[in-house]
């Protein structure tokens, strides 16, 4: 406030494509929280999001979880309490994750960006994290460096940067991309650490759902502000062609059912 003046909040540009002046989806604002469509691309996001600052200390997710759960209860009583209940249903046919990192990865290097405590370890790799809760990151760095590998704390487009150049056989970015404002920075750095031939696994919800077009603000996938951008399967291919990777889909049956996106970004071996 200057003057009296109410200081209007910057609207940021698509964070795959760098295009300016989305168009305002306002159907899907809450609170003071605004959506957009980028007019290039087509990646839904959150126009005005908090900022790493305050996804650390006001937002975090494992300091915000319970009240989501709450407002989504009440919001879905009875949708709400059906899915949790049936949780179970997603790992029908899926096999364990240690089984599905050594099919993609081999063995060697592995990377979990938003490792949160790093609390689980996959036989026949190293793994290495990046946590940008500081209380996350000192409990991953605690279990990584009993295995040989160690977290790094910051935002994810910083704190890849501490990773030399073909360092890892793969990287997992499970439920991640969808919370980093930078997208862009981190896969371009994804690439560069991969060694020639490496995949990364990602995980995002999916806007283009069965579930989104039916309840549409009170899908389960919007959680604001902590997400601050919402692919589909188009949107996602095309910020993987920008940052030098193909795209593998893993869910293709489900995946007009499914609330998330599988897929695999694959590197060109050399």
């Amino acid at each position: 406030m200057a003057d009296g003046v109410q200081m209007e909040t910057p609207v940021r540009a698509c964070p795959s494509c760098g295009a300016e002046g989305p168009a305002e989806m306002p159907k899907f604002h809450r609170d003071e929280w605004r959506m957009g469509r980028c007019r290039s691309c087509d990646l839904v996001y959150l126009t005005n999001p908090p900022g790493y600052e305050a996804l650390v200390d006001d937002f975090a997710w494992e300091k915000t979880w319970a009240a989501e759960k709450a407002a989504r209860l009440e919001a879905r009583p009875f949708l709400q309490r059906a899915d949790l209940a049936t949780r179970w249903r997603h790992r029908i046919g899926r096999k364990p994750d240690a089984v599905r990192y050594a099919d993609w990865f081999g063995s060697g290097n592995l990377l979990n960006v938003g490792c949160a405590a790093a609390s689980v370890q996959y036989p026949g790799f190293t793994q290495y994290g990046i946590e940008i809760s500081e209380d996350l990151a000192a409990k991953a760095d605690e279990n990584l460096r009993t295995h040989g590998g160690y977290c790094v704390h910051g935002p994810g487009a910083e704190a890849i940067k501490a990773f030399p150049d073909a360092m890892f056989d793969g990287v997992i970015l499970r439920s991640y991309l969808e919370h980093e404002d930078h997208p862009h920075t981190v896969l371009q750095h994804v690439a560069r650490i991969l060694k020639p031939g490496g995949r990364a696994y990602v995980r995002v919800p999916n806007f283009n759902s069965l579930g989104r077009m039916i309840f549409q603000r009170k899908w389960v996938g919007l959680r604001y502000p902590d997400h601050v951008q919402y692919f589909t399967l188009d949107t996602l291919r095309d910020l993987a062609r920008r940052t030098g990777f193909s795209v593998r889909l893993l869910n293709p049956i489900r995946l007009p059912l499914d609330d998330n996106i599988n897929v695999l970004f694959e590197r060109e071996a050399a």
